[in-house]
């Protein structure tokens, strides 16, 4: 189909030939993941919540369960773009930056999802849901590694961007590992699973914490130097400049849970097994209390990120230029991070 005629004016001859419909799933972009992705967390993040007002769990749920849906349609008309124009995917996941890191998003959200997969119907149905969340997340955890190395690959052969004009969408790849790993701990509070099978989790998630949080540290720093020599990002990408949120946000989380799965003394996960120097009881308890100080520093890094991108988004949104006019995808990208300082 896209073979048959090359060259830009016989491109949009073809593109007139085709259905309304057809030109919509050519035109479909990786950015509409970052819905889901918001939608979401905003669903873990409610069912969660300390201060629970009536009706506050059944409106997390609705949301979660929407989050499947949009994720799932979004999913199967890009998996169609992929099948139908197989040239169009390739030429833009090599020549557009922010398109490709969104695919992280993929990750990202299939991650929250099993976060509700765990919370929701491990504590309704029992441990056999919790298996489920188990293998869903063993799942992830696979794909959350190829897309963290996968992407930055392509991007890095591909279309560098270069430091004085880097996105901080370069990020989502390490939030996906961030992610995955917040997943591992929640899955082990909430799954109800033996010890056996919450060791190797956890030890899984610390091992995706170390990726992710020294991969997205060391581009959090890259952008700062961006803004140092005076890239502030345009209004188009204005939204993601919250984006470096997400990662602090999302590795205090992981520090915590996974401190807490290790250390918890109704779980027994590391006094159960109780060998060597590292995975004993008394090491548990050092993991507890290093993942809650250590998820406070990470959340005030995060804290003072966002009060920075606020003061950005009023200068530029508002008063620079005559503001922000136009609604773009990218302001999704605001929600997860967002949310991941509660």
């Amino acid at each position: 189909m896209e073979d048959a005629h090359p060259g830009g004016h016989s491109e949009n001859a073809r593109r007139k030939q085709q259905s309304f419909w057809m030109n919509s799933i050519e035109d479909w972009t990786a950015l509409t993941f970052l819905i889901p992705q918001g939608s979401g967390v905003l669903a873990t993040v409610l069912f969660q919540l300390n201060w629970q007002f009536q009706g506050s769990q059944i409106i997390a749920i609705v949301l979660w369960l929407y989050t499947i849906l949009i994720f799932s349609v979004f999913s199967l008309i890009y998996i169609a773009k992929i099948c139908l124009f197989p040239k169009t995917v390739r030429r833009q996941l090599t020549s557009d930056i922010m398109e490709l890191c969104c695919l992280s998003s993929v990750s990202i959200t299939f991650g929250v999802i099993i976060n509700m997969v765990a919370l929701v119907c491990a504590k309704a149905w029992g441990p056999s849901w919790g298996m489920v969340a188990s293998v869903l997340c063993w799942i992830n955890v696979f794909i959350a590694f190829v897309v963290d190395v996968g992407i930055p690959y392509v991007y890095f052969r591909c279309c560098p961007p270069g430091t004085n004009s880097m996105p901080p969408g370069v990020m989502l790849p390490g939030i996906a590992a961030l992610t995955a790993s917040s997943a591992c701990g929640i899955v082990c509070l909430a799954g109800k699973l033996s010890a056996r099978a919450r060791l190797p989790m956890i030890i899984t998630g610390y091992v995706l914490l170390g990726i992710g949080f020294a991969e997205t540290a060391v581009l959090i720093i890259i952008y700062l130097a961006r803004l140092i020599n005076g890239g502030f990002p345009n209004k188009a990408q204005l939204w993601m400049h919250y984006i470096p949120v997400g990662p602090l946000g999302q590795a205090s989380v992981a520090m915590q849970v996974l401190g807490q799965a290790a250390s918890a003394p109704g779980l027994q996960t590391f006094a159960s097994y109780n060998k060597g120097t590292f995975i004993t009881a008394s090491a548990g308890q050092v993991l507890g209390t290093l993942g809650t100080f250590m998820g406070l520093l990470s959340w005030s890094y995060s804290a003072w990120w966002l009060l920075f991108s606020v003061a950005l988004t009023i200068h530029l949104g508002i008063f620079a230029d005559g503001g922000i006019r136009e609604y773009s995808l990218s302001a999704w990208s605001s929600v997860f991070p967002w949310v991941h300082l509660y």
